[in-house]
């Protein structure tokens, strides 16, 4: 038992002993790497500060010929630190890099922290980045995220450090910042923001700028207010903290009402346009703008200059507005590819993510183009427009004016409303929200009900959706949505992506799409869009307005040819807010489509819409389509008996009219009481009816003659021939669309004898 004992209590010790041993071995060889990679990142390494230029660190963007962009160029964006306020600089400062004039370049104590939190938090939400590294990771790195690339990031600080004052990496830093809607540096973001000099910005103004670099989109102070100002506040807090600002102007600047000037004077012809494609750019390589500078990639888009410089010139023209603060954006694509050749507006736009309630110019895509694809509803249906109960949702009509019985065809050229509400109601809700969500329509749980057939949804729809559910009608039912981007190749000239690749997917059947067009040239010709009908080709265009209190706050009209689609916008700046006049879809942008399109198809009109093999043009009968049913016409039917209609021809009417082919009396019967002669029958609106009386030795005599009656008809007279004796003949016929009678079955009635 002792000799036992004892042989624990040497193992227990040599265990302790050799875990000592180990521990130390790892800690040494811990501490030695630790000292390799301090000795590698602080040995010197070759970086010409001098090839911080601003030129190289922004994608080079191309039209659709191939040429270069004229867009403001980061070099543009440049101020000199001593331009820069002191409260400026502690703002980007205390967010990014509060031990910024005490390193060289890294920050460990800040390494060290976010490491810990990250390890508590078991996510990599924060990062030690100094403003040194980020300068060199988007002047001299690629995105690749390995711990070798960030060895590279630190050793490249770190020389850089050696070699430019602090002041000038600041500086370095201030104008290579992007700060979304196509501004570079600060001095172009006080300028377009804030309508100010770096100079004269106000201590709130500097952390809202300091705010918007870590997401340019989302922290957008002219799209995103709120958002910019939430941040904006975080900024000042930092300040307070790290004492660059007294708890007296902290107060002040929390309290100060930071007005968003949007400076439109710096809005180039195609800066917007620019802009709008680098941020396509950033979601098809998975990437944000401020990397995208750095990455050495060429984008070539759709741009078309000629199209561009007349969209700008019909935008900026102010005639076209009643007032200084109505917003107006327009784009203009290709049938044929769905790119993007022209794009512009009054304010800065994302047309990605900027969203308004579409109003009517929804109808087509989630009411009448669903309801044609099924069979459930033709452009000739005749739908009852009157004050409808829909469950407790009870729309009502433009200025409560209501048309009874009229087509479909007619209720979507003049944007009716209970019309498209009876249509979703008809094919279900989900017909109509399924067809959206395949065309890319952002929609919520929420949208899923009636008041989507007006356009009406939670969070509105971008201008690019819109663009693209109509590019989808105009493309005969295949979507595959609007584009600024024809290809992207990187600094090596690969092609990492091409438009050309992407497949479109079938949305509607072409018959289907090509009834909706048909019925929105209606539209266009005599419907809420008739300013475009002295055009001379064909095309199918849609209104929509959107109210909001008194007056409306969005307008919109969206038309294609052949081979172009345009959407133009006039809207409030707030959501809630009418324009202060009465702005209406086929008011001001109607005209304004009109006049651009005619200022870029001058001789080279477009084809017209052709017809799908799918589609059959038939005869109607008039008279049971104006009773609201539709009846196929007889073939021997007389024009004026007659109107014609295009259908998909797996659904044509299945009732045939046979009122010509051979002329009858329905439910003929005579009767007799003494001399007195009493003939019945159904007259049938279609045709023409002779009641001839005939006696022995008198002239045949025409005693009544019934013309486009409907109904029981009853014919009294008194038999008064010889004897008794007469013969009552009831003579049905039409007249042909010369004039000439076409007799049917003659009934012969005697009387007497």
């Amino acid at each position: 038992m002792r000799a036992n004992k004892g042989s624990q209590k040497s193992f227990a010790k040599k265990f302790v002993q050799g875990t000592a041993i180990a521990i130390a071995v790892i800690a040494f060889f811990v501490l030695l790497t630790i000292a390799g990679l301090a000795i590698y990142i602080h040995s010197d390494t070759d970086i010409d500060e001098n090839t911080l230029v601003f030129e190289n660190s922004v994608p080079e963007v191309y039209d659709s010929y191939g040429n270069l962009t004229s867009y403001c160029s980061a070099s543009e964006s440049e101020t000199s630190l001593s331009d820069v306020p002191q409260h400026l600089k502690d703002a980007f400062i205390a967010l990014e890099d509060k031990r910024f004039y005490s390193h060289h370049g890294i920050d460990y104590t800040r390494i060290l922290g976010a490491t810990l939190a990250n390890i508590k938090s078991g996510t990599r939400a924060q990062g030690g980045s100094t403003i040194t590294q980020q300068i060199v990771k988007n002047a001299f790195l690629t995105r690749e995220k390995s711990f070798s690339r960030k060895l590279k990031e630190a050793r490249l600080a770190v020389s850089l450090e050696r070699r430019m004052s602090k002041d000038e990496i600041l500086k370095t830093y201030l104008n290579m910042l992007y700060f979304g809607s196509g501004e570079y540096g600060v001095k172009n973001a006080a300028r377009r923001f804030f309508g100010c000099e770096v100079g004269e910005l106000t201590v709130a103004q500097s952390a809202m700028l300091a705010g918007i670099v870590k997401s340019p989109t989302k922290y957008n102070p002219i799209n995103n207010y709120e958002n910019a100002l939430s941040r904006s506040h975080t900024v000042l807090s930092l300040m307070l903290e790290q004492q660059k600002i007294s708890a007296e102007e902290y107060s002040a600047a929390l309290n100060e009402k930071i007005e968003i000037v949007d400076d439109k004077s710096a809005l180039e012809f195609d800066k917007i346009y620019v802009a709008n494609a680098l941020s396509e750019a950033c979601t098809i390589l998975g990437t944000d703008e401020k990397e995208l500078r750095a990455m050495g990639y060429k984008l070539y888009t759709y741009l078309d200059p000629s199209k561009q410089s007349a969209l700008k010139t019909i935008i900026d023209d102010k005639a076209y507005y009643n007032d200084e603060e109505t917003l107006c954006a327009a784009l203009d694509a290709e049938v044929s590819t769905g790119g993007i050749s022209a794009a512009y507006s009054n304010f800065s736009v994302d047309f990605f993510n900027f969203r308004r309630q579409s109003g009517s110019v929804l109808k087509p895509l989630v009411c009448y183009a669903p309801a044609f694809d099924i069979g459930i509803l033709t452009p000739a249906s005749v739908l009852d427009d009157k004050p409808t109960d829909f469950n407790g949702y009870s729309p009502s009509n433009y200025a409560g004016k209501y048309y009874g019985k009229i087509s479909a065809r007619d209720a979507l050229a003049y944007s009716l409303n209970i019309p498209a509400v009876t249509t979703l109601n008809a094919i279900g809700v989900q017909s109509g929200y399924s067809a959206l969500k395949s065309m890319n329509f952002s929609l919520s749980d929420n949208d899923d009900n009636l008041s989507l057939a007006l356009g009406s949804s939670a969070q509105g729809f971008a201008f690019t959706e819109i663009l693209g559910g109509y590019l989808t009608l105009a493309s005969y039912g295949e979507y595959a949505g609007a584009t600024f981007i024809k290809r992207i190749e990187d600094s090596d000239g690969n092609v990492v992506y091409s438009r050309s690749t992407t497949a479109k997917k079938r949305i509607f059947s072409e018959e289907s799409a090509y009834l909706t067009t048909n019925s929105l040239v209606a539209c266009a010709k005599y419907g809420t869009a008739k300013k475009l009908s002295s055009l001379p080709y064909e095309i199918a265009s849609k209104t929509g307005t959107v109210a909001a209190g008194d007056g409306n706050a969005d307008a919109y009209d969206v038309s294609y040819t052949t081979e172009f689609c345009t959407l133009f916008w006039q809207g409030s700046a707030r959501y809630d807010s009418p324009l202060s006049s009465n702005v209406t879809g086929g008011g001001l942008p109607t005209l304004m489509c009109k006049n651009y399109l005619l200022s870029v198809f001058d001789n080279n009109v477009p084809d017209n819409f052709s017809v799908p093999q799918g589609i059959q043009e038939v005869k109607l009968d008039k008279i049971a389509y104006e009773e609201g049913n539709l009846v196929l016409a007889s073939e021997n039917a007389p024009e004026r008996y007659t109107l014609s209609d295009v259908f998909d021809s797996r659904y044509l009417p299945s009732e045939r009219d046979t009122s010509f082919d051979f002329p009858v009396a329905d439910s003929l019967n005579a009767t007799t009481e003494g001399n007195k002669v009493n003939i019945t029958f159904t007259a049938n609106p279609h045709i023409c009816y002779k009641i001839i009386k005939k006696s022995l030795f008198t002239d045949d005599k025409i005693i009544l003659e019934i013309k486009e009656k409907q109904g029981q008809i009853t014919v009294t007279d008194i038999a008064d021939g010889l004897l008794g004796y007469n013969r009552y003949v009831v003579v049905p016929y039409y007249l042909d669309d010369d004039n000439r009678e076409t007799i049917g079955e003659i009934y012969q009635i005697p009387i007497g004898w």
